[in-house]
């Protein structure tokens, strides 16, 4: 489970750990043992400062600084920060201020990383998600939780606390967590709406937010909206208003009818359906948790699949459309990919550290059983954004090693599973928990890879060649690159105006000419 801002959002109200956590062995001491170590220490030893511990925990447990490093040498224009903390000679790493902590943490280009705990806070959001152009322009995209009716999706947001909306972008982008530039402005945006205090403080946000809004042809007009805390029933508002669809459900592309599907969150904990059918099917006499589970997938896989053949009937092309998609569950987007995928999509393994320096570890990911198969088969054109993240990209690129095409913009690089280190690894003296990638995620279309120990440096040659491009004739990944499109749609404000059918159309005609 690749953990989305839905369930972080829930772990964080409830103080609980992910489900799937690596352990970590550390055995305690017998006393007598101990006891006998104390006779032996004649001066006190100091205690390791939150810098060196967050040093330690990063150079052992992250799943590959070189991966890391190799990324920062040939992209040069894309990263943050000039000396990576985990390199420096002297080995100091200040976490005695947020700023210098973030300013720190953003050297991984991690966009999993984030500060939580008490410290941090819990999530808060005005109501409201934005999105952003490529150009630095950005619109009201979706109203899950505000009765302001001032607010109109679709409205430009021409200033922040009285500074220009691309101003605001560029100096909260450059405290944001990410791969790639333009990720971190779709980021900036995403944490404007919905973050914890300390993402918000870190953007020099306060308590209620002054946004200067205007509809096309109406005077700007100053809105202020509060903050407030985020509780079950605005997460699952937010789910379902990320799964509302921006296109018509056919676009006309010259001789060419286009069929639209929207997911915006694989998020089964707010689906009728999963819960249903996962309740009926743990009654059953025998059947295990994960069983259960996997019934539930199915249930929302069903839909999905008999959605998707409905308008694929009446259309010569399909596109589906995950456009801001937050992520969430991977194996409901392994069960959908599979379900409309033109061929089997490529083994994935999950690279993992080992705490034995330059060796990795690859595990493969377990695929559930199918839930079926559309019956109406049509080309497949996958429309992603700076926005798409988490189990957004694996899907996208499951659905390209099958041999979709992939439109829209370069994705935001984040296919680290949250999961693996959910409550985040603890700086006791300063108060935060820092959490960050467990794994890298590693496809392999060709079958070169088995599970195993293998050398760091073999695995990150093989998915950084020409340049960390996704390929069909090697293992790819694209942490913090994110995936590339075939078909390059930059969002433009015009685009965040029509929800993207004009981009569409110019799609369509670039595949059939």
């Amino acid at each position: 489970m690749h953990l989305s801002v839905l369930e972080a959002i829930e772990e964080l109200q409830q103080g609980r750990q992910g489900s799937s956590c690596r352990t970590r062995g550390a055995g305690m001491k017998s006393p007598t043992f101990a006891f006998g170590l104390l006779l032996l220490v004649f001066a006190p030893v100091a205690a390791a400062s939150d810098g060196e511990l967050l040093l330690n925990h990063v150079r052992a447990s992250y799943p590959s600084l070189l991966y890391v490093d190799t990324y920062r040498r040939m992209f040069p224009d894309e990263i943050q920060g000039a000396t990576p903390f985990w390199s420096a000679h002297d080995a100091a790493l200040d976490t005695n201020r947020p700023g210098a902590l973030i300013g720190a943490l953003r050297e991984l280009q991690d966009p999993h990383v984030s500060l939580v705990g008490k410290r941090a806070g819990k999530p808060e959001t005005l109501g409201v998600l934005f999105r952003t152009s490529s150009d630095g322009e950005m619109v009201i995209w979706r109203i899950f939780d505000l009765p302001d009716h001032r607010v109109i999706v679709g409205d430009r947001v021409v200033q922040i606390d009285g500074v220009p909306t691309r101003a605001w972008l560029q100096r909260a982008a450059a405290m944001t967590f990410g791969g790639n530039r333009r990720a971190r402005y779709a980021e900036a945006a995403l944490d404007l709406g919905l973050g914890t205090p300390i993402v918000h403080r870190t953007a020099y946000l306060g308590d209620v937010v002054h946004l200067v809004l205007r509809s096309r042809s109406d005077a700007p007009r100053v809105v202020t909206l509060a903050y407030h805390p985020m509780n079950t029933r605005s997460a699952a508002e937010l789910a379902i208003a990320l799964n509302e669809s921006d296109l018509p459900t056919f676009i006309t592309a010259g001789k060419y009818r286009a069929g639209t599907v929207r997911i915006g969150a694989f998020a089964p904990q707010h689906d009728a359906l999963f819960l249903a059918a996962s309740d009926r099917a743990s009654k059953r006499t025998g059947m295990t948790d994960d069983q259960a589970m996997q019934a539930g997938f199915c249930a929302v896989a069903h839909a999905f699949i008999d959605r998707f053949d409905s308008i694929a009937r009446g259309s010569d092309v399909m596109i589906l459309d995950l456009r801001g998609n937050l992520g969430g569950f991977d194996r409901e987007a392994r069960l959908e990919a599979g379900a409309i995928a033109p061929s089997i999509p490529a083994r994935t393994f999950d690279l993992f550290a080992t705490g034995k320096p330059g060796i990795v570890r690859l595990t493969e990911q377990p695929v559930d059983p199918s839930c079926g198969h559309v019956t109406v088969r049509r080309p497949i054109v996958v429309l992603v954004d700076a926005g798409t993240r988490s189990s957004g990209e694996l899907m996208a690129a499951w659905l390209w090693t099958s041999g979709a095409k992939i439109a829209g913009e370069q994705t935001a690089g984040a296919d680290g599973g949250l999961d693996y280190d959910a409550k985040g690894f603890p700086l006791p003296t300063f108060g935060f928990d820092v959490r960050m990638s467990g794994n890298f995620t590693i496809f392999d279309p060709t079958l070169q890879l088995n599970e195993g120990d293998w050398q760091e440096r073999t695995i990150v040659a093989e998915v950084a060649a020409d340049r960390f491009a996704r390929s069909q004739e090697r293992p790819f990944a694209f942490q913090s690159i994110g995936l590339r499109p075939d078909i390059s749609a930059p969002t433009t404000l015009s685009d965040l105006y029509d929800a993207g059918i004009s981009e569409v159309r110019a799609v369509i005609a670039a595949i059939v000419h």
